[in-house]
């Protein structure tokens, strides 16, 4: 008996004074780290915040000091009501997205924001997901001459399909 007392002594130090033995960090459900820095250009950062029972949370993946990928989903109760504010996010000029989620809107900000800046704003179901990316390659001209930006990039389009696929 005083051997298991032992036993469990030992490892609850272990856990206590070394937490990343026993406590992992929060993942993003939606996007992992390598395929957040493969959009952004370089080894992202990720830090996840806001979790909640319902699977609600935000996940901000960062390379270098400028970009940024921010995904952000919550659950409503009253979509009808809820949505629209979320929408309102997008300045002028938002594109519907086909085949993304029940709705979707690619969009910049409203004027007085960050330039070089996007947002995807869109939903599945009762839950909302509002996707925010500030990238260099969001104000370059496209690589390739078939690509189309107009200013909105195809890129980001790509990062609303795999979250919200990863919703259903």
């Amino acid at each position: 008996m005083s051997r298991v007392l032992w036993l469990l002594l030992v490892l609850a130090a272990l856990c206590f004074g070394n937490s990343g033995l026993c406590l992992a960090e929060p993942q993003c459900p939606w996007m992992n780290a390598a395929t957040a820095g493969g959009f952004l250009g370089g080894e992202a950062k990720a830090a996840v915040t806001g979790v909640t029972v319902e699977g609600d949370a935000t996940c901000a993946f960062k390379v270098g000091t400028g970009s940024m990928l921010r995904i952000a989903v919550h659950t409503m109760t009253h979509t009808p009501e809820e949505f629209p504010r979320y929408l309102a996010l997008c300045g002028g000029g938002s594109a519907s997205l086909k085949g993304i989620g029940n709705e979707a809107s690619q969009c910049m900000p409203k004027a007085g924001e960050s330039k070089g800046e996007e947002l995807i704003v869109g939903r599945v179901r009762d839950r909302v997901f509002v996707i925010s990316i500030k990238a260099d390659w969001i104000t370059q001209p496209p690589s390739n001459p078939t690509k189309t930006r107009n200013p909105i990039s195809d890129d980001s389009e790509n990062i609303a399909e795999q979250v919200a696929g990863s919703m259903f």
